[in-house]
Order: C-alpha cells, then sequence, then structure tokens
C-alpha cells in the first residue's frame, strides 16, 4: 500500500457540534428564525455540503446571494467555536506519523469550502502539521460532491497513485460510499453524529487497523 487518504474533516476532528451551532448563529444573526437541533442537524450531516443544506432547507426561497451571505456568516462563527477548542480524533496522530515513518503517501480528502479547511488547520496546528500531507483537497477541485467518487478520481490522479494500493479513511456512509465508488479500499471510523447500521464494521481503533491493514496488504 502507498496511499492513505482522510476523508471528510469528521474522519480526523469531530466539529458537528461547533458546526450546529455556528449555524444556528448565522440564522439568529441573519433574522431567520429557524433552528437545527440535534437530532435534524445529524440527519441533514449524512450527506455533504453546508451551502447545499441551507438550499434545501429553505425550499429554495432564498437567493444564492442570501444563501452565501448566511454561510459566511456561519464560517465566521464557526472559526470563534473553534479557537483553541480543537484536538484530533485519537488515532489520527498516530495514523499521520505511521504514514511518514512507512513512506506512504497522505492526503485530506474532502469536498467542503477551502475556508472550512483552513479554519481546521489553523486550530489543530498545535497537533498535526498539515504540510506533511501530500494532497488536500476543497470544493473547487472537484464538480460534484460526495457520494460521487469524483474527489478521489482527482486526489488518485494529481499523486499518481494505484487505487489497489491506496486505504480511505471515512466518517459517514455517504463519505465510504464515496470511496467505494472510486474502488478504494476505505475504513469507516464513525464520528459521534454519524449514522450507520451492523452491516457496515466500525473501526473504534483507526491506528491499530490501519496498521493490520498494511501489515496485511
Amino acid at each position: 500500500m502507498t496511499t492513505i487518504f482522510f476523508g471528510s474533516i469528521g474522519s480526523i476532528v469531530e466539529t458537528s457540534e461547533m458546526q450546529r451551532k455556528a449555524f444556528n448563529k448565522a440564522f439568529q444573526k441573519f433574522g431567520l428564525d429557524w433552528y437545527w437541533n440535534i437530532g435534524n442537524y445529524i440527519n441533514m450531516i449524512q450527506k455533504p455540503g453546508g451551502i447545499k443544506r441551507i438550499k434545501q432547507y429553505s425550499k429554495s426561497h432564498l437567493s444564492k446571494i442570501e444563501i452565501m451571505e448566511i454561510y459566511n456568516l456561519k464560517i465566521k462563527y464557526f472559526n470563534e467555536y473553534c479557537i483553541k477548542n480543537l484536538k484530533p480524533r485519537s488515532g489520527v496522530v498516530d495514523v499521520i506519523k505511521y504514514s511518514k515513518d512507512n513512506k506512504i503517501k497522505i492526503g485530506f480528502i474532502t469536498t467542503t469550502s477551502k475556508e472550512t479547511i483552513d479554519i481546521i488547520k489553523n486550530n489543530l496546528s498545535e497537533h498535526i502539521n498539515f504540510d506533511k500531507f501530500d494532497i488536500i483537497t476543497y470544493d473547487k477541485h472537484s464538480k460534484r460532491r460526495k457520494p460521487y467518487p469524483d474527489i478521489y478520481d482527482y486526489a488518485i490522479s494529481e499523486l499518481k497513485s494505484k487505487k489497489s494500493k491506496t486505504l480511505a479513511i471515512e466518517d459517514t456512509l455517504s463519505s465510504v460510499q464515496s470511496a467505494r465508488l472510486s474502488n478504494i479500499k476505505t475504513i469507516f471510523f464513525p464520528g459521534e453524529y454519524a449514522v450507520h447500521n451492523n452491516s457496515e464494521k466500525v473501526s473504534s481503533n483507526i491506528f491499530e487497523d490501519v496498521r493490520n491493514f498494511f501489515e496485511k496488504n
């Protein structure tokens, strides 16, 4: 195996509750009486795309300009919530070190906005040196977002890696589907707000699962 891909943000760090709060604060600031409770939000985030989420919730009654204004407010408040509050999920730092020690390429393969990725990078810099990543993607790198496989196909092409020698780590079933549609072997590492069933094997120790996978392959 030659490449490890961390998929969505949630495969590296838990931010779902901070993002939910940021959305609600943005709605309030914009003058909307919307409120996304935890149950609502858990259902919404099983598929990626914050801008699309706002559009769908508004039932297309908001203009593109209004949607982007709300989303930009959400980014602002999300950044405020993240300052000095982010830590990598258990085992993530060990996986990154393992990849570097064994000369395995590593990527952060998301279809979220660059602004959100920058917030994550800045607020995890004490724990993770993202300069060690061989590729970091965001929404502009793919016309179609997950669960389509396009972003993984893009990353494979950029790194000139072989899909048969690549392992992805994803935190939702929708994003797992994205990697698998690209014919990439995938470990399901669900976050606190992920929905899953017993038919999908779940990783409870991501470092051990990654190391065992590479030793067997």
